[in-house]
């Protein structure tokens, strides 16, 4: 009797709860309203700004923008108040929020090849807003939990109630399969209309899958998790018979003469485009980290491999395995940096040693395997009551020689006049012409820190091992500006 009266709210609710699907007309299964779900999008709208940022290039943001209101023109939610914005980060990425908010990067532009290949890409985002994948994954997700607190309530098994979710996060997952691919018809669908060629969608995928490839296997041997466009949704193969017959389909809607990809123009867009972290994060050039708005630099140890991310910045050593992970962190009030360590490590008893930088500490981390691993965190003051946090580990047979090299990341810390921080320049992107060069004397001559000439092949469309002869303009990294 419970469980029938489970099922019978669960079905009431499934039943208040479908609604009018934009695309194609049919009843979709939806909790979350129109004006909600734009409700929901300028909220998070703040959040996504406050942490990647908008790149500072106002007419780079104007070129975006017109390519996508003119897709979204021709949408099947055209009465959406779209707002396309280009955000400043290397992060290779494309997506959207409810309601019409849609994010490029810098760092997927970097790859794209024409003002086509950009339409692909927004094409894809606003299909996936004016189909509301956002919203019906939410919707999916709420009776997931619904239902296991339904089944957990009327017959008191919670393992029952775990599988329930566990299913429904399969569905979930599955229905983001779906979405993807019902992303790329629209966006084909939208670039016809718009009057580009819709099969520019698998030069897109055709790029990105190479991107993915690259760091995938860079990801496995770096011992860490890939960073990919889309995630576990990711971009389908380049030969992939469904993506084809949805991209291609479009091409029969109405007879349409397609305009030129305006590769030229598009290239002139991103030429001298920011590469890399930008200037808010940090540069990193022979591997000296130096961040002109926080005034300070720091030496890393030659050949350790560096990441600059968003939150932290983060080198390692290959043969060893060791690693230094340097983060920012605000002070309590009237707290010292003694005490900060204490408050990150939660050990009171902390013994503190007081250098001419700041303060060290010698302590352990807890490994995956649950063994301890010797380490030394160390605090540099900063400005705003801010403090630099530098903590390094490596295996115990390692650790002696490595901790050496963590004293003297620490001892190179040095703080920067204004005359050095306005001396600091970020990489950028430019587009050359082509002389009788290779990429291996292209790599030794750009910017780019680490595996200059593999970047530079994805970057050109000639990955892994295309001919540098064929290529008209090339696409280089340098410190010019």
């Amino acid at each position: 009797m419970k469980l029938t009266t489970c099922c019978i709210l669960a079905l009431c609710l499934a039943l208040q709860a479908c609604a009018t699907n934009p695309v194609t007309g049919n009843r979709d299964f939806a909790l979350v309203s129109e004006s909600d779900e734009v409700k929901q999008g300028r909220q998070y709208h703040q959040d996504i700004i406050a942490r990647y940022g908008v790149y500072d290039d106002p007419r780079l943001q104007q070129y975006v923008n017109r390519i996508g209101q003119e897709l979204a023109a021709r949408s099947h939610r055209s009465h959406l108040k779209f707002e396309f914005t280009l955000l400043d980060s290397p992060e290779i990425n494309a997506f959207a929020l409810p309601g019409g908010y849609i994010y490029i990067t810098r760092g997927i532009m970097a790859y794209l090849n024409s003002e086509a290949e950009l339409a692909g890409v927004l094409g894809h985002e606003i299909g996936h807003v004016t189909a509301r994948h956002s919203v019906r994954q939410q919707s999916g997700q709420t009776v997931s939990n619904i239902l296991s607190i339904l089944i957990t309530a009327t017959t008191g098994e919670s393992s029952l109630g775990n599988l329930s979710q566990q299913l429904g996060t399969g569905l979930i997952r599955g229905y983001g399969r779906e979405h993807e691919l019902e992303a790329d018809r629209l966006g084909a669908e939208y670039l016809h209309q718009t009057g580009y060629n819709p099969e520019t969608m698998l030069e897109v995928i055709g790029v990105l899958k190479d991107q993915e490839v690259y760091e995938k296997a860079l990801a496995k041997k770096e011992n860490r998790e890939a960073q990919t466009y889309h995630g576990v949704f990711s971009t389908h193969p380049q030969n992939d018979d469904r993506l084809k017959t949805v991209v291609r389909a479009a091409k029969k809607l109405s007879s349409q003469t397609y305009r030129d990809n305006n590769q030229a123009v598009y290239q002139g867009m991103i030429d001298g485009m920011v590469w890399g972290p930008s200037l808010k994060q940090g540069i990193v050039a022979n591997n000296r980290f130096a961040h002109p708005e926080l005034g300070f630099a720091l030496q890393l140890p030659a050949g350790w491999k560096v990441r600059n991310d968003s939150d932290f910045l983060m080198a390692r050593d290959a043969d060893t395995g060791a690693l230094v992970q340097i983060g920012m962190v605000n002070l309590k009030a009237d707290e010292s940096l003694s005490v900060l360590l204490q408050r990150l490590t939660r050990d009171s008893e902390l013994k503190v040693t007081k250098t001419g930088y700041g303060v060290t500490a010698q302590t352990l981390v807890k490994q995956q395997g649950g063994e301890n691993q010797p380490a030394r965190l160390s605090a540099i003051s900063l400005q705003d009551a801010q403090a630099l946090t530098l903590f390094g580990s490596a295996a115990s047979k390692e650790y002696p020689a490595i901790d050496k090299k963590l004293l003297e990341i620490n001892q190179s810390f040095s703080r920067l006049s204004q005359a050095q921080a306005a001396a600091i320049k970020a990489p950028r992107m430019h587009i050359i012409s082509r002389k009788s060069q290779t990429f291996d004397s292209l790599a030794r001559q750009s910017a780019i820190e680490y595996d200059a000439e593999n970047i530079l092949r994805l970057l050109n469309r000639a990955f892994p091992n295309g001919d540098i002869n064929t290529i008209g303009k090339l696409k280089t990294v340098t410190l010019d500006d």
